[in-house]
């Protein structure tokens, strides 16, 4: 008889816990404050907001400008032709200033990294190269060879250009789908090449 009383509490005691007034507490889950459940919704709700802002805007936005190799290979023609044309110039007595900053806007189109970095340097690289040359060619007057080294800088500039122009393409779409975000003001805008 001790052993089936023993056996009658055990599942009693796993029930519930008595409470001082004879009653069983009955076991709860927390509950969560009303607050506290509308903030974490509000929140729940932003982050979703972000990604799928993130998400289009990722898929509107073309590979990078740089990536392909076609543009990699212009961008070295382009800073070639205006080193040739340095070259050539240097036989000039023209200030050093001239072919420094030929030089300088060289070094910042090879180190370029965006589109708009590209399309920057590319800029600076083409005045600075067109004032040298106008420079030494008041110098020597017609010249063969620096006519072709222009020739050549030309031509890198306008493949570069048409390489600028297709990207800028599908650039567009992404920014405009930027510029309608609710939440932009959390990317970066798209990049894309500047003066076409």
């Amino acid at each position: 008889m001790a052993a089936a009383a023993a056996a009658q509490k055990a599942p009693e005691q796993k029930r519930g816990t008595e409470r001082p007034d004879g009653k069983k507490a009955e076991a709860r889950a927390p509950r969560i404050g009303q607050a506290a459940g509308i903030v974490i919704l509000v929140l729940l709700l932003c982050v979703s907001l972000a990604a799928g802002n993130w998400r289009a805007l990722s898929k509107a936005t073309p590979k990078a400008f740089l990536r392909g190799d076609e543009v990699a290979l212009q961008v070295e023609e382009r800073v070639s032709g205006a080193r040739n044309a340095e070259s050539v110039a240097k036989r000039a007595d023209l200030e050093e200033t001239l072919y420094s900053e030929v030089e300088a806007a060289a070094r910042e189109l090879e180190g370029a990294k965006t589109a708009r970095a590209v399309s920057r340097a590319d800029q600076r690289l083409a005045s600075a190269v067109g004032e040298m040359t106008l420079a030494a060619t008041g110098y020597f007057g017609k010249n063969a060879d620096l006519t072709r080294a222009m020739d050549m800088f030309d031509d890198a500039g306008n493949r570069l250009r048409y390489s600028a122009r297709a990207y800028n393409e599908g650039a567009e779409k992404a920014k405009r789908m930027y510029d309608g975000l609710p939440l932009r003001m959390l990317f970066p805008e798209p990049d894309y090449y500047e003066g076409l």
